[in-house]
């Protein structure tokens, strides 16, 4: 009897406290704050994903991008394109090392060319030909990146695929709703080269049809040997002489002899085809330069006859470590339109 009177007026309080508005405020907040705050964090979480998925697909774009942008020229500069004229890859590189010879090996294809990522200093400095090419811009990827970058020839096309891939940190207790705690990204790019897509379309319309027929495809490719040597590294400079003779052979020029004005003629080291007048300086005076060489330059791009442009070379003295310049007069020059090259 007793119990049944506790169950009862357990029963009335509980009703009286279901029905009251004293403390609601306070147990409704105790529910439904924690859940705010989860939600907040979990979206937090989210956008932090997010963020590194997507820097791990601009990276990979990046890597296949540079990469077939510098295929024509391993030594060329990844973000600014400049190359050395006395750095390549050799004659033949598109038949020996680009897989271009295969077209005449139907039967055993190229097979694609990959490196694994990330690549140490002494994998990159040591690897040739394609797979070369490709450590040379894992250089750019951090080291806790993960994946591999490949190079397929298709014949008429060349394509440079990365994938990568990268760890992220989950929170332990919710390791076990995500099934791997890994990203990854996949990015391709083709290998353009305009300028000998044009060659090669004006050499197919002219000179293939001159010599159809006589010659085979193995002969052919037999007679396409690889030169014994690269071109020579250019003779150090040790005088005006040298220093001018290397800017005609840089910029195909010649010497020229021009009237800059009424009173003086100038001498112009190289003019090019362009019109554009290169003048080499081994040892200068700045003084020299201002009162007598710039103005006679500057009267020269002032008629805009024979020269269109002008650039100065400047090299380094065998007895200096670098080029003696002074930021004043360099600007100088630059406001004038004279283009400055140092040679060190």
């Amino acid at each position: 009897m007793e119990r049944l009177l506790f169950r009862k007026g357990l029963a009335a309080r509980l009703r009286r406290l279901a029905s009251a508005k004293e403390g609601q405020f306070t147990l409704e907040a105790a529910w439904t704050l924690p859940i705010i705050v989860l939600l907040t964090f979990s979206l937090l979480w989210l956008a932090v994903m997010m963020y590194r998925e997507s820097g791990l697909y601009f990276n990979a774009g990046r890597l296949a991008e540079r990469t077939a942008y510098v295929w024509d020229n391993s030594r060329k500069d990844m973000v600014t394109g400049a190359v050395r004229p006395e750095a390549g890859d050799g004659l033949y590189w598109r038949l020996a090392d680009d897989g271009l010879s295969q077209w005449f090996n139907v039967a055993n294809p190229m097979s694609p060319v990959r490196v694994a990522l990330p690549q140490s200093a002494g994998e990159r400095d040591t690897a040739e030909g394609p797979a070369g090419k490709l450590a040379r811009t894992a250089g750019l990827l951090d080291v806790s990146v993960r994946g591999s970058l490949s190079f397929q020839h298709y014949g008429l096309f060349r394509v440079v695929r990365a994938a990568l891939e990268r760890n992220i940190e989950v929170p332990a207790t919710a390791s076990r709703w995500f099934k791997s705690t890994e990203i990854e990204a996949f990015a391709a790019s083709y290998v353009v080269e305009p300028v000998e897509t044009i060659r090669l379309t004006d050499l197919t319309r002219t000179f293939i049809s001159e010599i159809q027929g006589r010659i085979k495809p193995k002969q052919a490719l037999a007679a396409m040997v690889q030169p014994a040597s690269d071109v020579k590294q250019p003779v150090p400079v040790t005088s005006h002489a040298q220093a001018a003779e290397y800017v005609r052979l840089l910029v195909n020029g010649t010497e020229t002899i021009v009237q800059a004005t009424p009173e003086s003629k100038r001498t112009i080291d190289a003019l090019d085809a362009s019109g554009v007048a290169h003048q080499a300086y081994y040892t200068f005076n700045e003084k020299n330069l201002r009162e007598v060489q710039m103005p006679k330059d500057l009267e020269l791009l002032k008629k805009g006859v024979q020269v269109k442009g002008v650039v100065w070379h400047f090299f380094k003295t065998s007895n200096q470590d670098k080029i003696k310049l002074s930021q004043g007069l360099r600007k100088e020059l630059e406001r004038s339109g004279i283009v400055v090259v140092f040679h060190e």
